[in-house]
């Protein structure tokens, strides 16, 4: 199977409670960081690729993330929220993510 960008993520959807596991399903908090899509490349030497959820390409915003996705398998897709750990705080850090990202690239928007 081959995806091309841009893919549409999956959205949330309100429920009234939480879904009884079954197999392998599995959900996680959902923190309200930046929706992101992160794929690796399927053959060796090609590029990491960072999606919005709108589908803007940002992997130049996050080169430590590209760079530590670099240790991942090759044809990878993770879907997920993109979120700015503050070490001396010990906790989520809400107002450093565009922050964080202006440091990295120069511009604060997605």
């Amino acid at each position: 199977m081959t995806l091309r960008l841009p893919v549409e993520p999956m959205l949330a959807q309100a429920v009234e409670s939480v879904p009884t596991l079954a197999g392998d399903l599995a959900y996680g908090q959902k923190f309200d960081g930046r929706r992101a899509l992160l794929f690796t490349p399927a053959e060796a030497g090609g590029p990491v690729v960072l999606q919005t959820r709108r589908g803007s390409l940002v992997q130049d915003r996050f080169p430590d993330l590209v760079a530590a996705a670099g240790q991942l398998p090759g044809g990878l897709v993770l879907d997920g929220e993109l979120l700015v750990w503050d070490t001396e705080a010990g906790q989520l850090s809400w107002s450093r993510g565009p922050t964080y990202q202006a440091s990295k690239a120069g511009s604060s928007s997605l």
